[in-house]
């Protein structure tokens, strides 16, 4: 069976308004098609199994601020110019103690470096004494050569 070919419509029908508006329609509807068919095809999928982990391109080196932000904030309540007496009585008591205690510190640690002075002095000398007595010891086993002291008279 041959097809029938059916006839084309002619140019001044096609030049009407509304055939050319079914003929956007249809131009319309296969650019959406198209559009939604390449957003389908383009979902993104991950194969994270396949990737290795690449390590950053960039070396990040980081240095130490130059504030110290180690010093210890003060905590607690602020007078700003003696506005408050008692907070400034309590922080003056405060920074006192806190004074006294590096002072006393201090004293017990040189106090301990003192007394450890003190006795490694101690163990010199007796180390100096022993080592005295031995050279003593020694020398009173072998008497020495006294080289004659009078004088000789020329002649």
């Amino acid at each position: 069976m041959e097809k029938k070919e059916s006839k084309k419509p002619s140019s001044r029908l096609l030049g009407m308004k509304f055939m050319q508006r079914s003929l956007e329609k249809e131009v319309q509807e296969q650019l959406e098609r198209e559009r939604k068919r390449v957003i389908s095809e383009a979902e993104w999928v991950l194969d994270t199994k396949d990737i290795e982990i690449q390590k950053p391109k960039i070396q990040i080196e980081y240095q130490p601020s130059y504030l110290a932000f180690t010093a210890d904030a003060a905590v607690g309540r602020k007078s700003f110019k003696s506005f408050n007496k008692q907070i400034e009585k309590n922080d003056e008591e405060r920074k006192i103690a806190e004074r006294e205690s590096r002072e006393r510190e201090q004293e017990e640690a040189q106090e301990e470096s003192e007394k450890a002075f003190i006795s490694d002095m101690a163990s010199i000398r007796s180390v100096k004494k022993k080592s005295k007595k031995r050279k003593a010891k020694d020398t009173d086993d072998q008497p020495r050569k006294q080289s004659k002291m009078g004088f000789i008279k020329p002649e």
